[in-house]
């Protein structure tokens, strides 16, 4: 199954989070990062493979009711 979006999350020397961002399409290189040539990078590229047998559809909304969106533990 091909993923809806992608999580990219950076990592110091130490293993702890420095930050984490969303695509919605897959990163395939890493122009984009202006301190590339001066910084080590670490970095983790996460698929998000929709789970189309939990889907919640909430439908037939005619009010704000922030308990159709709660998900039961």
């Amino acid at each position: 199954m091909k993923p809806d979006a992608w999580i990219v999350e950076e990592f110091d020397s130490n293993g702890q989070l420095v930050w984490k961002m969303m695509s919605f399409f897959e990163p395939t290189e890493l122009s984009w990062m202006k301190d590339l040539k001066s910084k080590q990078h670490n970095l983790e590229i996460i698929p998000l493979i929709p789970d189309e047998k939990n889907i919640k559809r909430i439908t037939n909304v005619k009010k704000y009711d922030s308990s159709r969106f709660v998900i039961g533990l």
